[in-house]
C-alpha cells in the first residue's frame, strides 16, 4: 500500500499485528524512533510494521515508541482509526511495557 515516491531509508520495526498494534493502521500513522518522529509506511504484518527513517540517526537497536512518553496514545489511536483503550487492550506479553 506504500510507493516512495522519492529515495528515502526505511526501517523495521520488531513488532506487529500479532503484539498488538493495530492492523490497520496505515502508512503515517506516528511513531518515535530514538526520540525522533516519524511514520510508519504500509501495512502493518504479523510481526513487524516499516518506518521511514529519512533524516534519522537509526540502526540495529534504536530506540522505538508506538505511543507513550512524547507521543500520546490517543495520537496513535486516532491516527490508526481507534480508540486508546484499544491499544491497551490488544498488547501482547510479549511486548515490553516500559513505564514511567
Amino acid at each position: 500500500t506504500f510507493t516512495a515516491d522519492k529515495p528515502m531509508r526505511v526501517g523495521t520495526v520488531a513488532c506487529g499485528y500479532a503484539d498488538g498494534y493495530p492492523r490497520h493502521a496505515g502508512t503515517g500513522t506516528p511513531i518515535l524512533v530514538n526520540g525522533q518522529r516519524t511514520r510508519t509506511l504500509g501495512r502493518v504484518s504479523m510481526d513487524m510494521l516499516a518506518c521511514d527513517l529519512t533524516g534519522i540517526e537509526a540502526g540495529v537497536g534504536a530506540s522505538v515508541t508506538l505511543w507513550g512518553e512524547g507521543l500520546p496514545a490517543d495520537e496513535v489511536a486516532a491516527a490508526a482509526g481507534t480508540l486508546s483503550y484499544e491499544l491497551f487492550c490488544a498488547l501482547a506479553n510479549r511486548v515490553p511495557v516500559v513505564e514511567g
